[in-house]
């Protein structure tokens, strides 16, 4: 297996605080690695250490092989990283700071390869604004432009502090789009931390969740929500009138049952789902009740963030 990133029993301490604990695992080339944390959970120690920002207390980390501690120079070269807030020449326009970090990367790589400013720019939604100076770009714009300074040269390892934080609607679903086409390169791996539960379900490979500098959970987003082995809940609408409960009182495979005679529909929580909607349905069909409709409310990953992190 060929991993672009190893941590292994990694710690930060600042003075008697310690705000990454032993931490050790290992994201896969090529996918898509979403670390999500309540605020305070060391999210940004321990990304400060990857990217070679902050020294490590104790432990290791590889990035592509090799070594931060040691390494960081052979690194950052082949590296991107698209920081939440930053502190670009407000006096440039957004053509200039791109040919700017475009230039400041070709030097340190000693190549200038990569998609262009022009195709970073036009599927970032940003080409009428290239001759804008950073200072009259809106706070979506801004963030959009830090994705394209992070995607100059190419880098094999691309790291996405919250994206879409400061997106509205319309650009976060544009942006999700173009993080997957990145996906479809298996060279590229992604390492992205986010507080939209539907962002990390939609764009990531495989998910870690910490809390108090520890790992609490890791997984495919299908995993850790399997791994709540939580209730679903059914709602079933019936014909208005005709239901009783004693029609489902030998369904087997519900964990509860509750009619609600105002509304006509019958509330079911159950582990099983397609158990129960089979009984329910012979049950419909055997009584000639007809179902208007029913509705499936599975756990999401939200409901998995809030069972670890004991955050309401």
């Amino acid at each position: 297996m060929n991993y672009s990133l190893e941590i292994n029993d990694v710690r930060k301490r600042y003075g008697d605080f310690e705000a990454v604990k032993g931490m050790s695992f290992r994201v896969r080339k090529g996918e898509c690695f979403g670390i999500l944390g309540p605020n305070g959970a060391g999210k940004t120690s321990l990304l400060a250490m990857i990217e070679g920002l902050t020294p490590i207390t104790s432990g290791s980390i590889s990035v592509l092989g090799l070594d931060v501690t040691t390494q960081i120079h052979q690194i950052q070269p082949r590296i991107g990283v698209q920081l939440q807030q930053n502190n670009y020449f407000q006096f440039l326009t957004m053509a200039q700071l791109l040919k700017f970090y475009q230039e400041l990367r070709s030097a340190s790589s000693r190549k200038q390869n990569g998609k262009s400013i022009n195709w970073l720019v036009e599927r970032l939604g940003l080409s009428d604004k290239l001759n804008f100076k950073v200072d009259e770009l809106s706070g979506g714009q801004k963030q959009r432009l830090s994705i394209a300074i992070a995607l100059l040269g190419d880098p094999e390892v691309i790291f996405l502090d919250e994206p879409t934080s400061a997106l509205d609607p319309h650009s976060r679903l544009y942006t999700w789009e173009f993080i997957e086409e990145l996906k479809q390169d298996a060279n590229k791996t992604i390492i992205l931390t986010t507080h939209y539960m539907e962002e990390a379900e939609r764009l990531c490979d495989d998910i870690m969740i910490m809390n108090s500098g520890k790992i609490i959970a890791q997984g495919s987003p299908a995993e850790l929500v399997q791994s709540m082995y939580a209730h679903h809940s059914i709602q079933f609408r019936f014909a208005k009138g005709k239901f009783k409960m004693e029609f489902v009182k030998d369904v087997v495979s519900a964990v509860d049952l509750q009619w609600n005679e105002k509304t006509d529909c019958l509330q079911v929580r159950t582990r099983e789902v397609a158990d129960t909607l089979r009984e329910i349905l012979t049950v419909s069909e055997n009584q000639r009740i007809d179902v208007i409709n029913f509705d499936v409310d599975r756990p999401s990953l939200e409901d998995v963030f809030l069972s670890h992190t004991g955050k309401d």
